[in-house]
């Protein structure tokens, strides 16, 4: 993701403007507390934490065996018992499903894995082999993990400044709609990606590789049992578009508008439908702003740090972090697309 040093001064001249409330000293202590309690807690339970992160690729990747070779045999299925549904849903909704499922394992690959290195965090050697494992299976999403970690750690340790490697306290809607475009997930429409270097590497290129390999190993499986049209339009129109558009919403609306500082600077989508949708599952980066809170954390306990932080914030401060109900995730774009746009031609005609 390339940085633009007018965006981050169009930050730091909203945040100037426009008050955030922030935690309290003793809301910050609390969380911090219980942070630090979890965090004790799965490192004293390994082989359960090991487990537990198993289990998600075990999940990811039996879901994604039965929506591109089971599924479409319903979906096409024709019968007196049941409806023919018509080739271009049946399409969608499996390429659809696919590409989600691809992003899900992407983003606990890259996040999880690649950056933080704690879905087998040990230091033994089955533990550093199945974690390096795990840190390269984003590759099957075409994701490239190590430009992704690099820029992703110095997010943390550099937040909402110059050295921020992804830095998205104010992104600007005309850098956001071109990833909108076909094939904006390969092709450099727009600089606002973050799951590949903008260039073309040996790292990058492995992912290709694997991705490609993949698919092909499915979609010959898929074309002999649907047929060859109905695989292209599921894997070559589909695929390649619903899960980069969910991750381009992902990091447009995480910290856009948000302050400058690490305890403030986040938004969490929480464990209902958008968080779960937008965030790639509940593995995924649904609890955004726990995460920064106490970065250390594994995915299955920012949930339940989640929970605890929800308890303790004040009715102003639900607003600002979290997302209403039903129709919160939408109204929270919709108040960024225009409020960004209309802050920045503010800031060219002052």
């Amino acid at each position: 993701m390339k940085f633009h040093p007018e965006e981050l001064e169009l930050a730091r001249s909203y945040t100037e403007v426009t008050p955030v409330p922030g935690l309290s000293r003793e809301q910050l202590k609390a969380i911090l507390d219980r942070g630090r309690q979890l965090f004790k807690w799965h490192k004293a339970h390994p082989v359960l934490h090991a487990l537990i992160n198993l289990c998600v690729f075990v999940l990811l990747f039996t879901a994604d065996y039965y929506v591109l070779l089971a599924l479409p045999s319903w979906l096409l299925a024709d019968g007196r018992d049941r409806r023919a549904v018509s080739f271009v849903l049946a399409a969608l909704t499996t390429g659809g499903l696919h590409s989600w499922l691809l992003y899900s394992l992407g983003v606990f690959s890259m996040h999880e894995g690649a950056a933080h290195g704690i879905i087998f965090p040990h230091a033994d050697p089955v533990s550093r082999f199945l974690n390096r494992l795990a840190s390269n299976l984003c590759r099957i999403s075409a994701c490239e993990p190590r430009d992704y970690s690099v820029h992703h750690m110095s997010h943390h340790s550099k937040f909402g400044t110059e050295e921020d490697g992804e830095f998205l306290n104010f992104v600007t809607p005309w850098r956001y709609w071109p990833t909108l475009l076909p094939f904006a997930t390969v092709i450099n429409y727009s600089d606002f990606v973050a799951h590949r270097p903008l260039g073309y590497t040996r790292s990058r290129v492995l992912s290709a590789v694997v991705s490609i390999g993949y698919h092909v190993v499915y979609g010959y499986a898929m074309a002999r049992a649907f047929g060859l049209g109905f695989t292209l339009a599921a894997l070559v129109l589909f695929v390649p578009h619903a899960g980069f558009w969910l991750d381009r919403l992902r990091q447009y609306t995480e910290h856009n508008l948000m302050p400058l500082e690490n305890n403030r600077g986040s938004r969490s989508f929480g464990t209902g439908f958008w968080g779960l949708l937008i965030g790639g599952g509940p593995w995924g980066s649904p609890c955004h702003w726990e995460h920064h809170l106490v970065a250390s954390l594994p995915w299955y306990q920012q949930l339940i740090l989640h929970r605890d932080l929800k308890r303790t914030l004040t009715p102003s401060q639900r607003a600002q972090y979290l997302l209403e109900p039903v129709f919160g995730y939408p109204k929270l774009l919709w108040r960024i697309w225009r409020e960004s746009a209309r802050f920045q031609r503010a800031s060219r005609t002052s």
